[in-house]
């Protein structure tokens, strides 16, 4: 299982995509857990809470669940040693964590560096260009000018696709 990033502005259409990910996943039979400060209550999950401590518990005592974890600007900073253990530690327990963020600078980039899939909404050209780098992948930079829902999805070692994740509206 590969770790990922969904990054983009806000409105950009990063939470619905993770929601229906996670919505998937729980179709096809996995256990998803969801660290959301904002306790969206638009989560099909199996765990969700905003406290921390109480994720990172359940999180250990768990094996190959989807994880998504919002705001990870925040929950997985700079310099959060523990929060960063879920993606240098996590896929030893099998588990899939998708880290979702407005600003992936924001990040660590021991988190970053971990994960093999990025979907990259619309978000600043300077955040582009450190996407387009660390992916080795020169058309996200063309991320800046997307409108709401549309997004790269990319692999460190796949191509680049453009998709759409609402049809007019």
């Amino acid at each position: 299982m590969s770790h990922s990033l969904i990054l983009g502005m806000t409105e950009s259409g990063k939470t619905s995509l993770a929601k229906s990910l996670a919505s998937e996943y729980k179709k096809q039979g996995f256990g998803v857990l969801v660290l959301d400060p904002m306790h969206d209550p638009g989560w099909q999950a199996d765990f969700q809470t905003d406290n921390q401590h109480e994720f990172m518990d359940v999180f250990f005592n768990s094996r190959s669940c989807m994880v998504f974890i919002d705001e990870a600007g925040e929950s997985v900073g700079q310099y959060d040693k523990l929060m960063t253990r879920t993606a240098t530690k996590g896929r030893h327990w099998g588990h899939c964590v998708h880290y979702i963020s407005q600003r992936g600078a924001m990040v660590n980039r021991s988190v970053r560096d971990q994960c093999k899939h990025l979907f990259l909404f619309a978000t600043a050209l300077d955040d582009c260009k450190l996407y387009a780098r660390e992916f080795n992948k020169p058309v996200l930079l063309e991320a800046a000018n997307f409108p709401e829902g549309e997004f790269f999805k990319a692999g460190r070692f796949a191509p680049v696709q453009k998709m759409k994740l609402f049809s007019k509206r």
